[in-house]
């Protein structure tokens, strides 16, 4: 007898749609999106839009403890039947404020928490998982850094925390996406304007007195030096200069676009295509245009092919 979709045990499934669906073809797309909070009760449309879009893996920002739940259910009707939000981690749920924001992490394909920990002052702002996909393992972490408007130092301390924990070489291909509040601006040459740095009437850009050579390195450490360990901005990898933005702030009257919105990732994932959904923003579906991102990941570690004959071996036996 051999084992098909319908009659296979959980394992097995995930095994048999790695060959009949996934072997087909040989791309791996995620979307990160800041969904803040469900924005006005949006969380039904939002899992709507993502459903139609078709990602194998998506990761949420500002999710809360209360509406994490009804993503988790609505995300698995769609399809996502692994999901982990930062809240399964945290010991004790009553001690957050209600509205805290935290994060998830939906796939089609299995997800194993990762023992990675960051030493940052909210925990749940960071989520870590293994990615059992067809090419092997792939370690995803999703951040959502808090507003340096309104948490002072805790934002710094979040990027620096984040930066100790992957300034170092990896065993596994991996991805950092999410929400980073930064940068200030990304100028036409290429170089990026940090929010440890102001601009002087004469142009002129210059470090904030103080303060401002801790947020400007704390802050480069992620944009900037996560390359050196294998974390590239794949969007400014794929468009070198090619203006963009992921939100819009007003301040004094005046409209400024900022890409706060990235995602980093191994050179062995390849990605080919990057795009900033801007639809969902100007839809009113969360203030943050969600990025999408292709890749073609190159050798996988395991053949799910091979997994699947020896499953089909077992059974017939």
């Amino acid at each position: 007898m051999k084992t098909n979709y319908e009659t296979a045990c959980p394992t097995d499934r995930y095994i048999i749609f790695y060959v009949l669906n996934l072997t087909a073809r040989n791309i791996m797309r995620l979307i990160s999106w800041n969904v803040m909070g469900g924005y006005g009760g949006h969380m039904s449309a939002q899992v709507e839009q993502l459903k139609n879009l078709q990602p194998d893996v998506v990761a949420l920002q500002e999710v809360t403890a209360k509406t994490a739940p009804t993503y988790r259910e609505q995300l698995k009707a769609a399809g996502y039947y692994s999901i982990v939000d930062s809240f399964q981690s945290v010991k004790y749920l009553t001690r957050l404020r209600s509205n805290s924001f935290g994060e998830l992490i939906a796939s089609r394909w299995p997800l194993i928490s990762s023992p990675l920990k960051f030493d940052v002052p909210w925990p749940e702002k960071v989520l870590s998982c293994f990615i059992i996909g067809p090419w092997g393992d792939v370690l995803l972490h999703t951040a959502h850094i808090p507003s340096g408007d309104y948490n002072n130092v805790k934002k710094i301390e979040t990027l620096e925390g984040i930066y100790k924990a992957l300034a170092n070489p990896a065993q596994y291909p991996r991805i950092l996406c999410g929400d980073f509040s930064t940068p200030q601006e990304e100028l036409p040459d290429g170089r990026i304007v940090t929010w440890g740095q102001k601009r002087k009437r004469t142009g002129e850009i210059v470090l904030q007195k103080y303060w401002g050579q801790r947020w400007d390195t704390g802050e480069r450490n992620i944009l900037e030096k996560l390359s050196e360990y294998d974390l590239v901005d794949v969007y400014r990898k794929l468009y070198l200069n090619r203006p963009e933005y992921s939100l819009y702030e007003t301040t004094d009257g005046q409209r400024t676009g900022r890409r706060y919105d990235h995602v980093f990732a191994s050179e062995s994932l390849n990605p080919v295509e990057c795009r900033y959904l801007h639809y969902l923003r100007e839809k009113k579906l969360s203030g943050h245009s969600a990025i999408e991102v292709e890749f073609k990941p190159h050798l996988a570690q395991t053949n799910p092919r091979q997994l699947l004959n020896m499953t089909v071996e077992e059974s017939e036996q």
